[in-house]
């Protein structure tokens, strides 16, 4: 009853915070309480709260179940009536709802990548996919991951694909912002979990704790900018993921480039990154990526492109990657490339680089 009372009181906007929507989870059958998740987390991000949009997309998909059963769903009354009651049977068959919401999921995905740079699954992108997946293993005994690698070695866009295809509640990537700034780090961490950015940091900080849960992860990017040299070995953002972590059993990724190490085990700050760690299962467990993107990896980029004959320019592309920005610089130069040839009818070659690049 408080549920739905409090919906009535927002104008019978249903409520789809993390928060809510684990909650209502727990009282589906085990094969639904993911999908569910993910489902109020696609209504809120996706759909802004309307469930209109929500049954058109699942009517486009070959599912006509009506508004009012989506509805009843995200309320939390799927097997229950109004008055919190059992319903005499639920308004939607546990095996629909698997097949719809699995359904929408790989729709979503699919024009998540619409109109964008292709991704591709480099020896490097899987490395990355495999770390992180090795981290959130249940019974992981160090669930603190440690990615090291320069800008432009594909950190960011593999771990984007990784959220992607673990999406809406499940695992979240925060871009730690331009300064070490404790209120604007759990705002953002807040907000990926769909908290309103308006409240106050205590109530944003309680409702992080109470949403993170052992199955949660959360990829915190380029987290140098989060150190501040005022605390030396006193830092508050590092603190409280250590602590975030330990008190839920959460898995935590973050990145953050060779400089950086160097800074954080020097001088006063050698013993807080010796406890930070040992929480990553020592160092010989960081992942560390090569400087530059390997060989194959450029080949495979170029390939996906569609440039003809790639192997034999491979000391080319891989001379383009040794450039500022690395790995962005031949993503850059193959779309203009790519633009080029396509819009003269030809078929992509290194001439069309070349050209892209200025080159003779």
């Amino acid at each position: 009853m408080v549920e739905i009372e409090s919906e009535q009181l927002t104008g019978g906007r249903i409520r789809l915070d993390a928060r809510t929507l684990e909650d209502r989870a727990k009282h589906l059958p085990e094969k639904m309480q993911d999908r569910f998740v993910w489902l109020g987390s696609y209504v809120r991000e996706e759909c802004s709260y309307n469930i209109d949009i929500l049954q058109t997309r699942f009517v486009a998909l070959g599912f006509h179940h009506d508004k009012t059963t989506w509805g009843k769903i995200l309320r939390g009354l799927w097997d229950r009536n109004a008055d919190g009651t059992a319903a005499k049977a639920p308004c939607l068959a546990e095996e629909k709802f698997i097949r719809a919401v699995d359904a929408l999921k790989n729709d979503s995905r699919i024009k998540e990548r619409g109109g964008r740079i292709p991704f591709v699954p480099t020896p490097t992108a899987i490395l990355i996919h495999n770390f992180v997946d090795v981290k959130r293993t249940p019974d992981r005994v160090c669930k603190f991951g440690i990615i090291i690698g320069e800008t432009g070695v594909q950190k960011t866009a593999a771990l984007r694909e990784y959220c992607a295809q673990n999406n809406h509640g499940a695992c979240v990537m925060v871009e730690a912002p331009e300064r070490p700034s404790m209120s604007q780090f759990m705002t953002d961490l807040a907000k990926a979990y769909g908290y309103a950015e308006g409240s106050s940091y205590g109530k944003k900080k309680a409702y992080v704790l109470s949403v993170v849960g052992n199955k949660k992860t959360i990829i915190v990017e380029n987290v140098q900018r989060l150190y501040d040299e005022r605390y030396r070995d006193k830092q508050p953002i590092f603190s409280f993921l250590q602590k975030l972590q330990e008190d839920t059993g959460c898995t935590i990724i973050i990145t953050f480039t060779p400089t950086f190490e160097k800074t954080f085990t020097a001088g006063l700050q050698r013993g807080f990154f010796e406890q930070f760690e040992g929480r990553a299962g020592g160092r010989r467990n960081f992942l560390r990526l090569p400087e530059y993107p390997p060989e194959e990896d450029v080949l495979m980029i170029a390939k996906a492109f569609g440039l003809r004959d790639a192997d034999k320019h491979a000391a080319e592309l891989v001379k383009i990657t040794r450039e500022p920005g690395r790995i962005r610089r031949l993503f850059e130069d193959l779309q203009d490339a790519k633009i080029s040839a396509e819009a003269n009818g030809e078929k992509l070659t290194i001439t069309h680089v070349r050209q892209a690049r200025g080159e003779d």
